[in-house]
């Protein structure tokens, strides 16, 4: 698969050359070329699939090539790796639930599938990959927490919106200390 600058200036990258550069050289964002159809049957199979082999299967297209198959498996495992529970609200209405996990976000599905593949792709190089991440939330503790230990990859968080986010929300951004050799820094 390949993906194409939103802007159309810049030449279709992989998967790979597309998450570790985040945004093409025309300062569009990367888009797949196609959207692709699950094979048939896996539908009506999701209930007896594990949410590993889901994962995998609904992202593998996207991925293509640029890792190998047990790569990918792993990463997937690892995304998904706590519950998300069908909640049912009416008898023919569900809710799935994506605040299991370690942040209460649902962006720790995200997160965590982005580190990994970042530290996969960045495991031969000489510099880090460096992730920026702009937020008024939760997005910066989820990330801190899903690229924590991460090798080969580094994250700034700036946070921004009226003032300086919450005690609770800068604290949760941070992430664990481990997650912060060099210290928190505000700057103001």
């Amino acid at each position: 698969m390949l993906y194409y600058s939103l802007n159309r200036q810049s030449a279709p990258a992989d998967f790979r050359t597309a998450a570790v550069a985040g945004q093409a050289p025309d300062g569009g964002l990367y888009f797949p070329e196609s959207i692709p159809r699950f094979p048939a049957g896996f539908v009506e199979s999701l209930a007896s699939l594990s949410p590993a082999d889901i994962a995998y299967t609904t992202l593998q297209p996207y991925v293509g090539d640029t890792m190998p198959e047990a790569v990918l498996r792993e990463i997937c495992a690892a995304a998904v790796d706590f519950p998300f529970p069908l909640v049912p609200v009416t008898e023919q209405i569900s809710a799935l639930e994506l605040f299991h996990g370690p942040t209460l976000a649902f962006k720790d599905v995200g997160a965590r599938f982005m580190s990994r593949c970042l530290g996969y792709f960045s495991r031969h190089e000489t510099r880090p990959v460096t992730v920026l991440v702009a937020t008024s939330g939760d997005t910066g503790g989820a990330v801190a927490s899903g690229f924590l230990g991460v090798p080969g990859v580094e994250v700034v968080i700036l946070y921004f919106g009226q003032g300086k986010p919450s005690a609770r929300t800068a604290t949760h951004g941070l992430g664990p200390e481990r997650n912060r050799p060099g210290g928190a820094r505000q700057f103001r």
